[in-house]
């Protein structure tokens, strides 16, 4: 009988394996906790995509128990006011593997998210994987053992912690890859969703419904249980304008997601003025993305440091190498200093090929061959 520290050896070769074979987000995470099962027993999981700018969930997946509506409803309540944030510090902390009762204090019993969610579930403690690259959040995996399991131990904790770069680089890569062909690049024109306080969509215009279309197919019925990345945007916009928010103040909700097409389209949110006869309602704007909106993608994958970055961006937008030091109030010298680097990072000789690699190649992969 293979050792324990063989089996997980075996595991953590599979999950190298799996974060380098090509696999889409989604699939790639189903495949790595099945793997990880293989030596870190559980009884309930449940994993996610991210948009590595603003941390929120693109695509999500669990255990069967999690599709019981009012464990989702509770889920998603609980995802705005607690996870989303625990999870974007474990990735700014550099800490890819955590214990709920280690966020939660000490106790797993008195975070809310074991008290409403996986407590009612019959689960126990919770081991969580933030999977952080280039300084972006790119999914999380959760593991929960039916209460009165035995814990996890701390080489299952530092098996997850070995893993994590490896399945946020296939992350990354399943983000970034541009093999995606459309024989079409699809609606321009921005389109239009109105959610009622319940996150009903009560109106909407033909440009959102096909935009949406290529995140999902759009059941009949859709309206009542719009597509995640919908639900994401509108939870929080409600979330950083309600009563107890703090620094997110003013930090309208912007969401970045790849369609099945292999096209970026961004959602973000808004409410509208109340009137006496009705409530603020959400707004979500459904676009396709601009090449500005990806410049955390492309240099993300090169190594860029942030300064390289902004004027990577500046390019984007066409700005000439006398504006951007002006903006920057950096020397023209130190601009072409930053663009010989950033050339070299990326591979290439000129900023429109710099352009085309860094943002375009990203936004309608097919038109570039």
């Amino acid at each position: 009988m293979a050792s324990r520290a063989t089996i997980n050896e075996r595991a953590l070769a599979e999950v190298r394996r799996l974060s380098h074979g090509g696999r889409d987000g989604p699939d790639l995470l189903a495949a790595v906790v099945a793997r990880l099962g293989t030596a870190i027993p559980f009884d309930f999981w449940c994993a996610s995509t991210t948009d590595p700018a603003s941390g929120l969930m693109t695509r999500a997946m669990a255990s069967p128990a999690a599709a019981d509506p009012e464990a989702a409803r509770t889920f998603e309540r609980l995802y705005f006011e607690h996870y989303h944030d625990e999870a974007r510090a474990m990735a700014a902390a550099g800490r890819p593997a955590m214990l709920l009762a280690e966020i939660a204090g000490g106790d797993h019993r008195g975070s809310p998210r074991w008290r409403e969610l996986l407590g009612p579930l019959g689960l126990g403690d919770e081991l969580r994987g933030a999977f952080a690259a280039g300084g972006g959040l790119w999914g999380t995996a959760d593991l929960a053992r039916d209460a009165g399991a035995r814990p996890f131990g701390t080489t299952e904790i530092a098996l997850v912690r070995r893993a994590a770069p490896h399945v946020a680089a296939g992350l990354r890569a399943a983000a970034l890859r541009t093999e995606a062909a459309r024989p079409e690049p699809g609606p321009s024109a921005p389109g239009v969703l109105v959610l009622d306080r319940d996150g009903r969509v009560i109106r909407s215009t033909g440009a959102a419904e096909q935009l949406l279309a290529d995140l999902e197919p759009l059941a009949p019925g859709w309206r009542e249980a719009a597509p995640l990345a919908v639900r994401m945007v509108a939870g929080r916009l409600r979330r950083v304008l309600g009563p107890d928010a703090d620094g997110d103040a003013g930090q309208l909700p912007r969401l970045r997601v790849r369609g099945r097409s292999g096209r970026w389209i961004t959602l973000h949110g808004s409410l509208t003025e109340p009137a006496p006869d009705r409530p603020a309602e959400v707004v979500v704007v459904v676009e396709p993305a601009r090449p500005e909106e990806l410049a955390w993608l492309g240099p993300g994958a090169y190594g860029l440091t942030p300064r390289e970055r902004e004027i990577a961006a500046l390019v984007a937008r066409g700005a000439s190498t006398d504006r951007i030091a002006a903006t920057l109030h950096i020397s023209t010298w130190t601009v072409q200093n930053h663009l010989s680097n950033v050339f070299d990072k990326v591979g290439v000789r000129n900023r429109p090929a710099m352009v085309r690699k860094l943002f375009l190649d990203h936004l309608y992969p097919s038109l570039f061959g």
